[in-house]
């Protein structure tokens, strides 16, 4: 815009001079022509006798002095044109803006400035909740599966973020793979995000025994909604007979040996919040069945459903062998199935009868 403006300035000027120098020339011209003619008109004598040679040089002179006038009037004409032509692109839209403009402001920052005034506003995609509707502090979300406990929901303690962005933060914390090293109380980082599941007395301390932080948000499950980390066999014999994850039912919930024996499955509960009423269910429908919480139990079963939900799973048990387990899968109700209690089998594949 800048280059567009100076260059209507110069054409204004350029007219301008140009045709101020044409009414000079026109001006001079007309004005020598003048002198040309006799100054008494009264001697018509003068006119009747032949021409001197003076007499043509002095014709030859008007000749040329007018030919300088009909030359004046096409500069004043051209320069009228000029500037008539610098006066259009001066006023041209946004040539006005940019002679406002400091000189040393570029037209790359004018469309910065468009850019940020104009165009629409797009969340990042590195923000926590992503296109989500955000919620802020003290919001209660989904719920989760802590490693150990019952199904809680998660709460946005600082900052704000979508509340299914959230629930899927804790839940991947939840399903990554113990450290070895430092147990269920050791830090993972995963996509900015640094999570931690504190000790019991830090616990009380602060409210809240799992923590996220990335940047300004975090996301707790404030304590009494998530279970102790297990106890050793002896402080849990002393303390709770039942094992961790048990629904409290007549029925106790079992952890069997991980030796090769086959199971036959007579159902899968999958529901948060359901879990107890469908297996009390279940547990009616087949007398003598028992249940257990596969992620408690052994690798060889689906550890979570496809949603990363925790399966309870209502079943029972059959002999070593393929035969054994496969005539008690054809005597079970429909839609049972049978499975290895081992290290080494695929979980992802059923037992073919």
């Amino acid at each position: 815009m800048c280059r567009v403006n100076t260059l209507a300035l110069v054409l204004v000027g350029v007219g301008l001079l140009a045709a101020l120098l044409g009414v000079m020339v026109a001006a001079t011209s007309r004005t020598a022509r003048g002198d040309s003619h006799p100054v008494d008109r009264s001697d018509w004598a003068a006119y009747d006798q032949p021409q001197s040679p003076v007499a043509g040089h002095r014709g030859g002179t008007g000749a040329r002095r007018g030919g300088a006038t009909t030359a004046g009037l096409a500069i004043l004409a051209v320069g009228a044109v000029v500037a008539l032509a610098g006066g259009i692109v001066l006023a041209l839209p946004g040539t006005r803006d940019s002679a406002d403009r400091p000189a040393g402001e570029s037209e790359t920052s004018s469309a910065a400035e468009w850019t940020e005034t104009s165009a629409p506003a797009t969340s990042e995609q590195n923000e926590p909740g992503g296109g989500e509707e955000l919620s802020g502090p003290g919001t209660e979300c989904g719920l989760v599966e802590p490693t150990f406990g019952e199904p809680a929901p998660v709460r946005i303690e600082r900052g704000s973020i979508g509340c299914v962005e959230a629930t899927r933060v804790v839940q991947r914390y939840y399903d990554l793979p113990v450290d070895p090293n430092g147990g269920n109380t050791a830090p993972k980082e995963f996509d900015g995000w640094r999570c931690a599941t504190a000790t019991a007395g830090a616990a009380a301390e602060r409210g809240y025994g799992t923590s996220c932080l990335k940047g300004d948000v975090q996301l707790v499950l404030p304590i009494g909604q998530e279970a102790r980390a297990p106890q050793n066999d002896s402080a849990r014999a002393g303390s709770d007979s039942r094992p961790y994850g048990d629904l409290g039912l007549a029925t106790p919930m079992t952890r069997p040996s991980c030796d090769g024996r086959g199971i036959v499955v007579l159902y899968s509960a999958v529901t948060p919040g359901a879990y107890e009423s469908e297996v009390r269910s279940a547990l009616a429908s087949n007398p003598g069945a028992r249940y257990l919480r596969t992620d408690q139990a052994c690798p060889s079963l689906r550890q979570r459903d496809e949603n990363g939900n925790v399966i309870y799973a209502v079943y029972r048990e059959s002999g070593y062998s393929r035969a054994e387990l496969c005539a008690d899968v054809a005597a079970a109700p429909a839609g049972a199935y049978g499975r290895w209690l081992d290290t080494t089998s695929d979980p992802t594949v059923l037992v073919s009868c």
